[in-house]
């Protein structure tokens, strides 16, 4: 193989290396995206776990503290309401990250698959460095006595 066929898959190997690079730190990115919007959504949760104890411990004092069964009825419907709402936004925020969990392992995935098609690009560029230097080597006559 000639200088120029090895400088040529040199060059074709650098830029699937730097190619593979960019989606690499695209998909780190995507990462760190994902982890923010993740504990974004741990921390809203654990807010709204705070209102929603608040808020009902709250209307159970009110409970306990209604004589009239028509207010306790009231409260109680009150209760049954809130409890609902803050079920379904627990279920929404469950929901979103489940599914941003989903595309955290595919992302993973897809980093393990450019990290092996990284270190197999790298090997090939290993070995055709190696040959262009054996090449280079074997092409260069060796004088006796120059060194």
């Amino acid at each position: 193989m000639s200088y120029a066929l090895f400088a040529q898959r040199k060059v074709v190997l650098d830029g699937q290396l730097n190619t593979l690079s960019l989606l690499q730190t695209q998909r780190s990115n995507e990462q760190y995206s994902l982890a923010t919007r993740t504990l974004s959504l741990q921390q809203q949760m654990s807010s709204l776990q705070a209102a929603q104890s608040s808020e009902l411990a709250e209307m159970y004092k009110r409970l306990s503290e209604s004589t009239d069964s028509d207010d306790r009825s009231s409260i109680n419907a009150e209760i049954k309401s809130k409890e609902e709402e803050f079920e379904g936004e627990l279920d929404e925020i469950n929901r979103d990250i489940y599914v941003i969990s989903v595309k955290e392992q595919s992302i993973e995935m897809e980093v393990k698959r450019l990290d092996t098609m990284v270190s197999a690009i790298q090997k090939q560029l290993e070995a055709v460095e190696e040959a262009e230097s054996d090449g280079i080597d074997r092409a260069t006559p060796k004088f006796k006595g120059v060194g």
